[in-house]
């Protein structure tokens, strides 16, 4: 019984069968008025108001308890659909999430011969496997006494081969990056910062992930990703766990 009352739709659906109810034995009890006062017969003309009356409102009635029905079939499909789009939301995060794997970065890794060879297989499996838009690596070197990140390889990025990016740590993002060790993520790139140029033309990207690669507390470069959707937390996670691949692959090289 206290079900009931906790439950709003419960609760109306049995107050207007009480009311349904109630009208057809008030109904029953008028039109049996007149033998109770030893009438001629069972219909008064000076009744008829009152019947209307009592008919209209049971009618009335009646139409809310149906208008309470359908709309518990409402409520019902509406919680099917919901359930339905949670349910297909789930799948395909949790699709998303198997298609990401480092053992893809990791045997791209060993099969690269050669520093640069490294840092190209790593960026290209890891743009690929979160499905970048435009991805750069970067390495630390030092200049003139300044300690600067060079860009080495790239992907999709609409530069020539001999062309030369570097930044001073400290400068913009990935200079940011460089001098913090931290990760950094922008989700609202401004127009015309990123451009992805193709056949078909050119946009920006709006997400911006910049990954230090960091080993035994020495910053060795930057990998820099960017992308036409939100980047996913677990897409970020495996874009930091590949970047430590990739500095412990350079590590283990320089040594």
């Amino acid at each position: 019984m206290i079900s009931i009352f906790k439950n709003t739709y419960k609760l109306s659906l049995t107050l207007a069968t009480i009311f349904i109810l109630g009208m057809a034995v008030s109904l029953f009890a008028i039109y049996s008025l007149p033998g109770s006062l030893r009438l001629s017969d069972g219909y008064q003309p000076e009744f008829l108001n009152v019947y209307l009356i009592i008919a209209s409102t049971f009618l009335v009635g009646a139409f809310g308890l149906v208008l309470a029905l359908r709309h518990k079939k409402e409520v019902i499909i509406f919680r099917d659909r919901a359930l339905e789009a949670a349910v297909a939301a789930q799948q395909e995060a949790d699709q998303n999430k198997s298609t990401i794997s480092l053992q893809g970065v990791i045997t791209g890794l060993e099969q690269a011969k050669g520093h640069k060879a490294i840092l190209a297989a790593g960026l290209n499996t890891i743009c690929k496997q979160i499905e970048a838009g435009q991805g750069a690596i970067y390495t630390t070197s030092e200049k003139e006494g300044k300690r600067i990140v060079e860009l080495q390889s790239g992907y999709a990025l609409n530069i020539g081969e001999s062309t030369t990016i570097s930044y001073e740590f400290g400068e913009g993002i990935i200079g940011q990056a460089a001098v913090s060790g931290k990760s950094l993520y922008v989700d609202d790139v401004p127009e015309g910062y990123v451009k992805i140029v193709s056949g078909l033309g050119s946009a920006s990207p709006k997400f911006l992930l910049i990954v230090p690669i960091v080993q035994e507390g020495q910053v060795l470069g930057v990998l820099e990703i960017a992308s036409f959707t939100d980047i996913s937390t677990d897409q970020r996670k495996f874009s930091e766990e590949s970047a430590q691949l990739i500095a412990k692959k350079i590590f283990n090289k320089a040594s």
